[in-house]
């Protein structure tokens, strides 16, 4: 027996009516819809659909046009946002599509109606308490109120759905834009905003062609590193590697360190780690050809120096970052500094561009970091 389907809405039909090829007068005579509405659909329907390498924004998905896609109430679709009882799993089902399919924002209407600007920008931070990103939020702020923005910044540390949540919570507050700073976000998350809101993503090495993004230049870092253990005569490196699911901006690190490693004719011994304090317990069985380790941050850089303390056998060892108190001097890290400062102003002032040109083509800018040559890297005993 072949599963029964829902029919489609009276939007969808209309518009599938004119894409083929049926006039869009007859089209709303035929379903008695006013002219304008379907003109809006059918636009808003080849705006969806285009493609290309960039993207362009559009307006913002009202829970009207919710309504309008489904066939359905607003009442009918404003309870099934909320998850309320008395919905039916086919008009849930239904409601979720659209949310999807027109990239609505819960709450983010009212912001998009305003003929006005309020001169604030929303910031989303990961983890505040993370040396770079701490940092980060720093120059956010700093390059925001030289500008005269208020700057509201808020975190995302427990996990994807509250960092979501966060990102909706900044737009009910009339923002003008959001800055976006977590490197575990999918980034379908942040496209879900970004096609209809200023958004740009700071610190983190995306290119999508539906996101702007402001970086620094990381692979090129990795590269530095790798070559300076090269440089050095280490031919044998173990790198350690979180997983994508842990975060995915220190796996694509370790990618790149241990292509550039191969690449200059050095073997790249890759150990699987989901912590720095787990990177310092499997050092003991590093193969004893190895000379040099390679970590994701300064933060499993300085467990592997501190487990080295304890006697085991000389190690070079580099970090990634080189920002808050492992920059020291004192301990002299052989890292890639991040130009965070140059990152955060330039996240801003891309955002501002963004909010007084909504139709601005997708731009991505990769800003050069500095490699640190320290004291714990020396050509292998």
């Amino acid at each position: 027996m072949t599963a029964m389907q829902s029919a489609p809405s009276p939007r969808q039909a209309a518009v599938s009516r004119v894409a083929a090829g049926a006039s869009i007068e007859d089209t709303a005579q035929h379903f008695n819809i006013p002219v304008d509405r379907l003109r809006r659909w059918v636009g808003a329907r080849d705006d969806d659909g285009a493609s290309g390498n960039r993207t362009r924004r559009g307006k913002q998905a009202t829970i009207l046009d919710l309504a309008e896609h489904t066939g359905l109430s607003k009442s009918v679709v404003s309870r099934a946002l909320r998850g309320q009882y008395g919905v039916s799993p086919d008009a849930q089902a239904r409601v979720a599509a659209a949310v999807e399919e027109l990239g609505y924002v819960s709450n983010a209407a009212a912001q998009n109606l305003s003929a006005y600007r309020t001169n604030t920008i929303g910031v989303l931070v990961r983890d505040a308490s993370a040396p770079f990103y701490g940092e980060m939020q720093s120059a956010l702020q700093k390059r925001g109120s030289t500008l005269g923005q208020r700057v509201f910044i808020t975190s995302g540390a427990l996990d994807n759905n509250d960092e979501r949540r966060a990102l909706e919570d900044l737009i009910a507050l009339r923002v003008d834009g959001l800055i976006v700073c977590s490197g575990r976000l999918p980034l379908k998350e942040v496209k879900r905003f970004s096609t209809k809101f200023p958004v740009v993503v700071a610190g983190r090495p995306d290119i999508d062609p539906a996101v702007d993004s402001v970086f620094g230049d990381e692979d090129e870092g990795a590269r530095q590193l790798a070559d300076h253990l090269v440089d050095l005569g280490h031919q044998r490196v173990a790198v350690f590697q979180p997983p994508t699911t842990v975060s995915p901006i220190l796996h694509r690190r370790i990618e790149v360190m241990r292509y550039r490693l191969e690449e200059r004719g050095a073997e790249a011994l890759v150990v699987a780690t989901a912590s720095p304090d787990e990177a310092r317990e499997l050092l003991s069985g590093l193969p004893s050809g190895v000379s040099a380790v390679m970590c994701p941050n300064d933060r499993y850089a300085a467990a592997v120096l501190l487990e080295l303390r304890t006697g085991a056998r000389p190690l070079s060892v580099t970090g990634f970052d080189g920002v808050g108190g492992l920059a020291s001097a004192l301990i002299d890290l052989t890292t890639w500094r991040q130009p965070i400062a140059d990152i955060g102003a330039a996240a801003v002032e891309r955002l501002l561009h963004l909010v007084t040109h909504r139709n601005a083509v997708v731009d991505h800018l990769a800003i050069a970091g500095r490699l640190h040559i320290g004291t714990t890297t020396a050509p292998p005993a």
